[in-house]
């Protein structure tokens, strides 16, 4: 016995079908390039083309930076192997962003990420401390780090983590990086809050370009 659809039910599950598929993300992804996401300015050649670089442009001062850490460190902590997770600080063309710029670099110098990084976060949003001085800086290494003051100030003032601060507002320039938090994958796309509409659907974007650029890669 054959079993006979009607015509206007298949229709229908056709539908439903290809809705499935579009929600699902891949080549018939629900996110949408110039809508959710973006190509950047200049796209960056990767060193290794096996490997992915995820890029989070953020400053210390941005209030939506602070509460997408919340997001954006369990979701850091589960990228595939191939994905490199970088944060990039961004001064946004403000004085004060270049210093707050200095300090992740010094935290990052001196190994010290994971015990300074929240906190000068913290300082800014939580205690509403501006860190608009080397001594305040400084104040918050000594207060989460077993480490000397003078160590602290000598790399903050020092020559390294003045190359990487120039670095990183260069590598923010070529992509075109206007606001934080910002999220650029494979050197390559970029998405952010108000492109990706919240900030589950900006990690949500950046898993879809992460397979994109990888597909993209393995085009001969």
């Amino acid at each position: 016995m054959t079993l006979r659809i009607p015509a206007a039910l298949t229709a229908v599950l056709l539908s439903l079908f290809t809705f499935a598929c579009s929600a699902q993300g891949g080549s018939g992804s629900a996110f949408v390039e110039g809508k959710h996401y973006k190509e950047v300015r200049e796209v960056a050649e990767p060193s290794d083309n096996k490997r992915i670089a995820v890029e989070e442009f953020f400053w210390y001062g941005c209030s939506h930076c602070y509460n997408f850490e919340n997001t954006l460190e369990p979701w850091a902590d589960r990228l595939p192997a191939d994905v490199d997770f970088v944060r990039v600080p961004n001064s946004l063309g403000r004085p004060i962003g270049l210093l707050h710029s200095k300090a992740y670099y010094t935290a990052d110098t001196l190994k010290l990420i994971d015990s300074v990084h929240p906190k000068l976060f913290e300082a800014m949003h939580v205690r509403r401390l501006p860190l608009a001085t080397e001594a305040q800086i400084v104040g918050v290494f000594e207060a989460n780090a077993p480490i000397m003051p003078d160590v602290v100030e000598n790399t903050l003032k020092g020559f390294a983590v003045d190359a990487r601060v120039r670095r990183a507002e260069a590598l923010s320039r070529s992509y075109g990086v206007s606001s934080t938090p910002t999220l650029v994958v494979g050197g390559k796309y970029y998405t952010n809050p108000t492109l990706a509409g919240g900030f589950d659907e900006m990690v949500a974007v950046a898993d879809v370009l992460i397979e994109k650029v990888r597909q993209e890669r393995a085009k001969p």
